[in-house]
């Protein structure tokens, strides 16, 4: 199969539609109708000569061969975009396409305002798209890997050979309990070490080490979340104890359905990093993304907190 306009834009469909889990979320997204996505993705069948993806009642699902299909795609796809940038930074211009990834939650820290550094970037002037991804600092790395992503940024407490780490800024957590939860009503003097370790607690998998291993080793450990949304449920249902970052928690302790067990130092501090993948120097798209964010944090960081 030779790779033409034509071809090229069934291959972006195609991806598309494995992105977007099958035709209805390609046509709400980007406007395509059902017609011209089904023509696509057939002629795009007719030319490789096997099926790539099962459709119809009982829902959208790739082959094996369209699974592999979709990977090398995707992986073109992406490469001609980094390619993109490439050629916009030897005319001197911002040009391509940004591919960041954040953990959840982000949004609501103070300390470090992603929304003003991608003001900043785009208040310049610039041909670019952006991609903006929440996930799971395992998967975010994962992605980097794989090319998905350019950028990501989180906490990477087992950090990847494959990849280049600089430290931004650190995110302070706390052990935080439900307005049900029998401790929420006692007095500080009445809440020891010992009777918090009696206490069922919930975890989020990519911290264990630190949140229990290194501050918390007695802990009974009775439930895991995925992301921090998970998390604050289930401390609000005053089933479990659990940390969350003091930025995150702030509206639940303002509403009275938390409380910070604040009292037996139990607080800890979370390094967040900008990470790319190593060996390679990321597009100017990336370089000028994270200078964005340097000067944000620069602004907004004490001079104790810039100098750590």
């Amino acid at each position: 199969m030779k790779i033409s306009d034509y071809s090229l834009r069934k291959l972006i469909t195609f991806c598309w539609v494995v992105e977007q889990n099958g035709f209805g979320g390609v046509q709400a997204m980007f406007g395509l109708s059902q017609p011209t996505i089904s023509s696509h993705i057939k002629d795009l069948e007719i030319s490789l000569g096997f099926r790539l993806c099962k459709r119809g009642r009982s829902g959208f699902a790739l082959t094996d061969r369209g699974q592999i299909v979709y990977k090398r795609c995707r992986a073109f796809l992406n490469s001609m975009a980094d390619f993109e940038s490439v050629l916009g930074e030897l005319r001197g211009s911002l040009t391509g396409h940004l591919r960041i990834g954040v953990v959840d939650s982000t949004t609501t820290n103070e300390d470090f305002s992603i929304h003003q550094a991608i003001h900043q970037f785009f208040s310049k002037e610039q041909d670019v798209y952006l991609d903006l991804e929440v996930e799971t600092p395992q998967l975010l790395e994962k992605a980097l890997i794989n090319g998905d992503i350019q950028l990501a940024i989180g906490p990477f407490p087992v950090q990847s050979k494959a990849l280049w780490y600089k430290k931004i800024y650190e995110e302070v957590h706390g052990l935080y309990c439900g307005y049900r939860h029998p401790l929420f009503t006692l007095d500080n003097a009445a809440i020891t070490t010992e009777s918090i370790t009696r206490c069922a607690m919930t975890i989020r998998p990519y911290l264990k080490s630190v949140e229990t291993d290194n501050y918390w080793s007695g802990a009974t450990i009775m439930a895991s979340a995925s992301n921090m949304e998970a998390q604050a449920m289930l401390i609000e249902s005053g089933c479990f104890l659990g940390f969350l970052p003091g930025h995150y928690a702030k509206r639940w302790v303002e509403k009275q359905r938390m409380r910070e067990i604040d009292h037996l130092d139990l607080q800890w501090r979370s390094p967040f990093y900008v990470a790319t993948r190593a060996g390679t120097t990321p597009p100017l798209v990336v370089r000028a993304f994270i200078q964005e964010i340097e000067v944000v944090l620069a602004k907004t960081q004490s001079p104790a907190e810039a100098g750590r």
